[in-house]
């Protein structure tokens, strides 16, 4: 059998070696990527002249390529006459795997690109607890937009998101601005979004009443807040808005939890003894049966950043990162 020549300008990952095992006394068949485009072309036109016309090459320059595959395979793929080109049987089995092959590469190629773009992929992103309803659009365009880029999504409070960032169990974490954001020398972040805070409250109390209402006006009232222990900086961050917004120290009932109240668990605000401040479109989406959402007029304002860990250059997460600066933009959130 005679091997099959390539050029030496053709890169290794453009060639196929075939191998018999029917043959074993002939050497593998190396092929080109582009030989097997010019054999379709043949075999789909059965004319060379349209093919060389569909593949931008000389008719001369494409008989001699397929003379090569033929040499090279050490069989017959088509038979000519002055009027036709027809397949034989050899040429017909080359083109069902062929075309496979060819799509194959094709799809391997398109992959590679989209991985490198941070178009496919894995994210592993975290979301604040109570701040997911606030995103969601955002991330379910994300998901529309790249089909291919997983999201590894979990959910816990700002600070436990933020500890599992540095700790590098996530690529980038979407959370509330706590007073822990600004102390991580290794974590860059930026505000995504700003909007309205609502009381959450049970609908038997005066607030309830109201259509809206100021921070200033909550002074008597007792704040839900996570534990102290676990989300320090989101507790001191709620008695410092307080202070400063509306001129008085809350009172405070720390939750025995480190997952915020949901669903039926709302009972300190159902039952009277608490209300609890978040997103106005969490508040009224989560809203409980017994509970009202009250606008609270601004300021303050909940403010939402995606943070990310400095010198992470991985294309997934700059992909999403100019993907949610872009949406965020877009949508009018900051």
């Amino acid at each position: 059998m005679i091997g099959g020549a390539y050029h030496r300008d053709v890169p290794l990952s453009s060639r196929l070696i075939f191998i018999s095992d029917e043959r074993p006394d002939y050497p593998g068949a190396e092929l080109e990527f582009r030989q097997l485009q010019y054999f379709v072309s043949v075999a789909e036109e059965l004319h060379f002249g349209r093919a060389a016309a569909r593949t931008y090459i000389s008719q001369p320059a494409l008989s001699q390529a397929i003379a090569g595959l033929e040499r090279s395979l050490d069989a017959r793929l088509f038979v000519r006459t002055r009027q036709n080109v027809e397949l034989t049987a050899a040429g017909a089995e080359l083109l069902r795997h062929a075309r496979g092959l060819l799509a194959d590469r094709e799809d391997a190629v398109t992959d590679v690109r989209r991985v490198d773009r941070g178009e496919a992929g894995v994210l592993r992103l975290g979301v604040a607890l109570l701040a997911e309803h606030e995103v969601a659009p955002a991330i379910a365009a994300l998901a529309a937009k790249y089909p291919q880029l997983l999201l590894d999504r979990s959910s816990a409070l700002s600070e436990r998101v933020l500890g599992s960032l540095v700790g590098r169990a996530l690529d980038a974490a979407l959370t509330y601005q706590v007073q822990a954001l600004d102390g991580l020398e290794d974590v860059e972040s930026e505000v995504i979004r700003r909007g309205q805070l609502a009381a959450l409250t049970s609908s038997t109390s005066a607030l309830a009443k109201r259509e809206s209402t100021t921070l200033a006006d909550l002074r008597d009232e007792t704040l839900l807040a996570p534990p102290r222990e676990l989300a320090p900086s989101a507790f001191e961050g709620l008695k410092t808005m307080c202070r400063t917004y509306g001129g008085f120290d809350p009172r405070v009932l720390e939750l025995s939890t480190s997952t915020l109240p949901l669903g039926t668990d709302w009972g300190p605000v159902v039952g009277g003894d608490a209300i609890a401040l978040m997103a106005a479109g969490t508040a009224r989406a989560i809203r409980p049966e017994g509970a009202v959402a009250v606008p609270i007029e601004p300021p303050p304002e909940y403010v939402l950043a995606v943070a990310w860990r400095r010198g992470n250059e991985s294309p997934v997460l700059q992909r999403f990162l100019a993907f949610i600066r872009a949406y965020s933009r877009e949508h009018g959130w900051v």
